[in-house]
């Protein structure tokens, strides 16, 4: 008894945590598996088994395939078709949100989306046309595009993985198609005809030259020769006719309110709120520097060699967590960090103390190759498209050929899936579609350590009654209810755990449930299995369900309550679609 209240407290302050915020998601995941490993609960040999599991190889196999096709140029070659060949502002949004989707079935969802959401600003800024209406529901239908097939999204592997432990049979390559095709299908259908209806109204009214501008807090050194020098704050804001806030005085390591009758000295630090547009007239008007380096400000107007990048950090970013001080970009790459841009929070620490967020929108200066692979190193997602690669056909098909070939070899039952995409990534690296490093780096290590601690997790979970017990909880609940009624209220309940936590974590807690409840009502696993799939892939309640949503959250203009006004609904009509498809093409009868 003991046992099962251990582990059920550190699932409960595993979420806790998760929800919390504090900690990034691999480190809680190693301190819970490290609390079951001490309490005696793992035993010593089976503390690590879960970074063995054949999932968690199937999933970096399928980071490095994901990372070659990429490299290949497939996406480059989709959006290439879209921004030549669509040009109606309606079929535009169409053409992206279902090549993503159709993207995301084979390639990273968050990999796509870092392709095709810089397109979609470019676009947009052409048409006038502002983000808001236009970044969400991209994001959305990159999620949907991964359910179709078994290596599409991770929480699909994971349920394969469980079905294979618990039924000697693994679900196969296709196997989430019929279901997911549907769904995703259904998903992209009622994107297109809601999203501009449940999307807030304030979204759309964004003027189309402000739609993708970021306001971004940067640092300025008023110099003694700026004619403001002696003057008041309030004379600064009347002298220069631009958008911008002053957020505070930084004065001998001080920070002061920005009183509009505070005089400015020579050597003071101001804190300003601008877009990059404003910032440039602002730094020429009162003849003051960018507090990173004095030297940025001469070349603030890019030349040939320098240039200026608005970046997203994606949440796997090496740049998470770090601030500009303990980065310092500009000693080890020669880049400066010139703003930081935050959605739905204040900046109340100095610039260079501030520690970056997955989201933040970041300002880079520097040399524009250097910028070009620092951007590729840490994972950045740029706000302009760079200019696209040379598409080579014969290189994108022999990457497809490859991946086919090892689809072919896990449908006809050659080789399971692990060894079949593991030599896939092989053959990639062969062939030239990547280096090693860039094997390596394409390995989300955070993701792979949170799966590998998690899946020992699942193990004690099952293993001391827990998924039990909680199963007969939903059995009481749904006491004489029929099949369907228990399949949507576990894909409901998974659903919604999914928004708050990590959606592979979502899976391996609910996949047991699900078939401690299937043994309690005497049906086949498989219908309570797709559900908890199905519920894990699509949390679209939150900026913080998914990396993609946390993505688009700050270009967008989005707030976190923005997230449910077209997911709620989005949710609640695709469990509609599920359910009844689920119990048609996986039956509840043994």
């Amino acid at each position: 008894m003991w046992q099962r209240l251990v582990v059920f407290a550190v699932l409960a302050s595993f979420i806790a945590l998760l929800v919390w915020g504090r900690w990034r998601y691999d480190l809680i995941a190693i301190i819970a598996l490290l609390c079951l490993a001490v309490t005696g609960i793992l035993p010593p040999a089976q503390v690590f088994e879960g970074f063995a599991s054949p999932a968690v190889i199937t999933i970096a196999a399928v980071m490095v395939v994901s990372r070659a096709l990429w490299s290949a140029g497939i996406i480059d070659a989709v959006s290439h078709f879209i921004t030549r060949h669509v040009k109606q502002p309606r079929f535009q949004f169409m053409a992206l949100t279902g090549l993503l989707g159709l993207c995301s079935t084979v390639i990273s969802d968050v990999g796509a989306l870092a392709v095709f959401l810089p397109i979609a600003v470019q676009v947009s800024k052409r048409q006038e046309r502002p983000l808001g209406p236009v970044l969400m529901p991209l994001a959305f239908s990159a999620i949907l595009g991964g359910i179709v097939t078994l290596t599409g999204t991770t929480p699909n592997i994971l349920i394969s993985a469980y079905r294979d432990q618990v039924t000697g049979h693994p679900f196969g390559f296709f196997a989430f198609a019929p279901v997911g095709g549907v769904v995703a299908l259904a998903g992209l259908l009622f994107l297109w005809a809601f999203s501009a209806i449940l999307l807030p109204h304030r979204l759309r009214k964004i003027k189309p030259d402000e739609s993708d501008q970021t306001s971004y807090l940067t640092e300025v050194i008023v110099q003694p020769d700026s004619p403001f020098v002696d003057r008041a704050l309030g004379e600064l804001h009347e002298g220069i006719d631009l958008d911008f806030v002053i957020a505070g005085v930084i004065r001998d390591e001080t920070r002061k309110p920005a009183n509009r009758y505070l005089r400015l000295h020579a050597g003071d630090i101001l804190l300003i709120q601008a877009s990059p547009e404003d910032l440039k007239a602002f730094l020429d008007a009162s003849k003051m520097f960018l507090s990173e380096h004095k030297d940025v400000a001469a070349k603030f107007q890019q030349s040939d060699e320098m240039g200026l990048e608005q970046v997203i950090l994606r949440p796997e970013s090496g740049l998470v967590g770090q601030s500009a001080q303990s980065l310092n970009l500009r000693r080890r790459y020669g880049i400066n960090l010139l703003a930081i841009s935050r959605q739905g929070g204040r900046l109340s620490a100095r610039l260079s103390a501030t520690k970056l967020l997955a989201g933040d929108v970041l300002l880079l200066h520097g040399d524009k190759q250097v910028l070009m692979d620092l951007i590729a190193r840490f994972r950045l997602v740029p706000l302009v498209s760079a200019e696209m690669r040379l598409i080579k056909p014969t290189r994108i098909l022999s990457a497809l050929l490859i991946f086919a070939a090892g689809v072919v070899v896990v449908v006809m039952g050659w080789a399971p899936v692990d060894v079949s995409f593991v030599a896939a990534a092989v053959l990639m690296v062969l062939f030239g579609y990547l280096s090693l490093r860039e094997l390596y780096d394409s390995l989300e290590l955070p993701i792979l350590v949170l799966l590998g601690a998690f899946i020992s997790i699942g193990a004690a979970f099952e293993r001391t009654g827990d998924a039990a017990w909680i199963a007969h909880l939903v059995l009481d609940l749904g006491h004489n209810w029929p099949v369907a009624a228990i399949v949507g209220l576990l894909m409901v309940i998974t659903l919604g755990f999914s928004n708050f936590i990590n959606n592979a974590a979502t899976a391996v807690i609910f996949a047991p449930i699900a078939v401690s409840v299937a043994h309690g009502l005497g049906i086949s696993p498989d219908p309570l299995l797709m559900a908890v799939a199905l519920g894990s892939c699509l949390p679209f309640l939150t900026p913080v369900g998914h990396q993609c949503n946390a993505l688009v959250l700050n270009p967008g203009g989005y707030r976190f309550g923005d997230y449910w006004k077209l997911g709620l609904p989005l949710s609640l009509f695709l469990v509609l679609v599920a359910v009844p498809m689920i119990l048609w093409v996986w039956p509840a009868r043994l």
